[in-house]
């Protein structure tokens, strides 16, 4: 019987070696680190949440970079609930390019933000942005 349970052990393998959940084991020479994207330098407009506008200007800056140029991209802040699309409008001129952001939080009726991204050495810079009344 003493030889049964020492057959089994030898072939568990290593399923009797405890595993632990340990997100701090580096298994190689390079420490993950968690990638970032960029995002358009520009502050929030007043009455838009920061945490909204990341992700607006995220999308925003998925959408200058599309290859359709008129492509709409939505977004969604999970945390707040707000969400919306950001769309490049007309031509590219000087670098710069005309944009609409909407904005539906469901606590204020609909809005709009308008602007203009142009770019630069350090990415992507929002200028004349204003928030406009309802969409």
């Amino acid at each position: 019987m003493a030889g049964a349970c020492l057959l089994a052990a030898l072939l568990s393998g290593c399923a009797s070696v405890p595993f632990h959940d340990d997100d701090s084991l580096v298994t190689g020479s390079i420490k993950a680190t968690p990638a970032s994207l960029p995002v358009p330098d520009g502050p929030a407009p007043k009455g838009i949440a920061p945490g909204d506008w990341t992700q607006a200007k995220l999308a925003l800056d998925q959408a200058l970079a599309a290859r359709d140029g008129d492509v709409s991209v939505p977004w969604d802040n999970p945390e707040t609930g707000a969400r919306g699309t950001a769309t490049p409008v007309g031509p590219t001129q000087a670098g710069c390019r005309a944009f609409m952001i909407s904005l539906v939080d469901g606590k204020t009726p609909d809005r709009w933000v308008q602007g203009e991204a142009c770019k630069s050495r350090g990415g992507t810079v929002l200028n004349q942005v204003r928030l406009l009344g309802r969409a």
